[in-house]
């Protein structure tokens, strides 16, 4: 089933392309209807569980085995610290957040730091759904699952794993331009960190778990400061 690995690789490098093409219409759709958030965020989860689904063939076509892509698990150090770490990151991140919310200033100054992707982030009690439990699950999973699991595992086998990090990392970023050119580098960094954590535990499911407690977090963060300065939450 080659074909799909080239569907995989088109998806990759044109990807960013059409995010860099279509970015400043979608800014412009939102900027004049808010309510169009929720079309950007349904957009968004299509062009990530789409070339996802891609890998099912591949896995079961015995192209693949799901321990190629980082899908096992065992109970080893790294593992085990790893829980440990991600429980207490996720305890500090909901005392921030509850700290940041009785903190005017606080959210003032977040609120100046999201400004490159105010327009993206929930606004209303309805956004903040789609954002953290399809954005950020169907980011967390797919984007680990691609670019780490599967990139890592194909660039692997054509070059020092060095090598396959620093590009499988740079596509990463790629993919964030909407977010400008400084923040494709800074979350090419945070792919490299993740397929560094996924080399260290040999399993993909912590950097999935990590990425998704991260994009949550971000959700929230929008939240907790864009919610006043647009309005009241809706729960429509």
């Amino acid at each position: 089933m080659a074909y799909l690995d080239y569907l995989l690789w088109s998806y990759f490098i044109g990807y960013p392309i059409y995010i860099y093409l279509t970015t400043a219409k979608e800014k412009q759709m939102v900027a004049s209807d808010p309510t169009k958030r929720i079309n950007v965020y349904r957009s968004t989860m299509f062009f990530l569980w789409a070339p996802t689904l891609i890998l099912l063939p591949l896995i079961f076509g015995s192209e693949l085995s799901m321990a190629d892509i980082g899908l096992k698990w065992q109970w080893n150090m790294a593992n085990q610290i790893a829980i440990v770490a991600v429980i207490l990151l996720s305890a500090y991140l909901v005392v921030s957040l509850k700290q940041l919310n009785n903190d005017n200033e606080a959210k003032k100054t977040t609120l100046e730091q999201l400004e490159y992707v105010q327009w993206l982030m929930p606004s209303n009690v309805k956004e903040l759904r789609y954002f953290t439990l399809g954005v950020s699950v169907a980011a967390g999973v797919c984007e680990e699952l691609l670019f780490r699991g599967y990139m890592l595992h194909v660039l692997g086998g054509q070059m020092p794993m060095w090598g396959a990090v620093i590009v499988s990392s740079l596509a990463f970023g790629a993919g964030h331009i909407y977010q400008g050119p400084a923040h494709v580098l800074r979350t090419a960094l945070i792919g490299a960190v993740m397929a560094g954590i996924y080399l260290v535990t040999d399993s993909i499911i912590i950097p999935i778990v990590l990425h998704i407690l991260v994009d949550v977090y971000s959700g929230f963060l929008g939240y907790c400061c864009i919610k006043e300065e647009r309005g009241p939450a809706v729960t429509a």
